[in-house]
């Protein structure tokens, strides 16, 4: 079936007068649109906002080098690492939501539902306050205070980012026809066999997309690093505002545009990811690896 048909299957193709009134419609958004971009850039255009004097300052060379690329480096930074921690973890958390144990599944669950309530920028400043109610504080372990704000930034990102992570887990498992697991169950693989073997190579692919609009998302809430005064885009962008008074719309501007560009690079990796795994799916090497145990006589016996 060709994707024209299956277009035609999900609703009524528009008639005459419904394509002429979607046309009227899309034309008079795109009007309404253009109209406001316009006066916006008229009103900004009258506060001298395009005038070259005030760029000069936040894309000055050495404030480039001084100050934007060691955010970029720190922004990368605190992403790579928070999204290290909340794969793992989420991994964890994501497999206890759905474990046969009774006290490993209320564990898991409270955890989501405890830290996906909380507001992410309270996580991150309360990790960052309690710093040293246990005895301990990191500048006694030798941390330097940037060290100190990355550390608790990475904790709070990956914490909250992992009780996002396991409900896509948990979800996508649900998701799967129950007659796949039950038939490895019917061949005697045991549970830890059967979601490793069978659901886990399927599960990966179709939670690519949720998990790829999550990591974009855990990317722009490094911007949160500025409550802690983590240096990081945000932060760097008000210093310069700072610096330059007249030039703080454009810095903004400015780091705005570098979240989108490092946003839209993040996405064509994983979309290039996901093309591959495609076309070279896991299932072969799953399959062969089922084979293996099951001829290998590992697997428990059907009575």
């Amino acid at each position: 079936m060709n994707s024209k048909n299956e277009t035609t299957v999900l609703f009524d193709a528009l008639g005459p007068k419904g394509r002429r009134n979607a046309n009227i419609a899309a034309i008079a958004s795109a009007v309404v649109i253009l109209g406001v971009l316009g006066w916006v850039a008229y009103v900004l255009y009258g506060e001298g906002f395009f005038e070259s004097s005030r760029w000069v300052n936040p894309l000055d060379a050495l404030v480039v080098e001084t100050t934007w690329i060691p955010a970029i480096v720190n922004t990368l930074v605190a992403f790579a690492l928070g999204s290290l921690v909340a794969l793992v973890l989420g991994v964890f958390i994501g497999f206890g939501r759905i474990s046969r144990f009774l006290p490993t599944r209320a564990a898991s669950t409270v955890y989501v539902q405890f830290f996906r309530s909380l507001p992410l920028v309270l996580l991150i400043w309360v990790s960052f306050t309690i710093d040293g109610h246990f005895g301990f504080t990191t500048d006694t372990l030798g941390w330097s205070g940037e060290a100190r704000r990355l550390t608790f930034l990475v904790l709070g990102l990956g914490i909250y980012n992992a009780a996002i992570l396991a409900e896509i887990l948990r979800a996508g498992v649900n998701a799967l026809p129950p007659g796949q697991a039950m038939a490895g169950q019917a061949i005697g693989l045991r549970h830890g066999q059967v979601q490793r073997l069978i659901v886990l190579p399927q599960v990966l692919r179709n939670m690519l997309p949720a998990v790829l609009a999550q990591l974009v998302i855990l990317l722009k809430d490094t911007s949160l690093g500025y409550v802690i005064t983590y240096p990081e885009l945000l932060h760097s962008a008000n210093i310069i505002g700072r610096d330059y008074s007249n030039s703080f719309l454009q810095a903004l501007i400015i780091a705005a545009l570098i979240y989108f560009a490092m946003a839209y690079a993040l996405s064509k990796v994983v979309v290039f990811a996901e093309r591959r795994m495609r076309k070279k799916t896991a299932a072969p090497k799953a399959a062969a690896q089922l084979e293996s145990v099951v001829a290998g006589g590992t697997a428990g016996t059907v009575v």
